[in-house]
């Protein structure tokens, strides 16, 4: 049960990293925002 545990946390923690890097980023050949769901605002830096 511990083994799930650890790894449901670090999971989480490279999902979470995962969406500050998207709220953050834009495509690097138009330079425009893609569309992103709603709630993704508040990751943002």
């Amino acid at each position: 049960m511990e083994k799930r545990n650890v790894m449901a946390i670090i999971l989480e923690k490279v999902a979470r990293n995962s969406v500050k890097v998207a709220a953050d980023s834009r495509c690097m050949y138009c330079l425009h925002q893609p569309k992103q769901p709603k709630g993704i605002e508040k990751f943002r830096k």
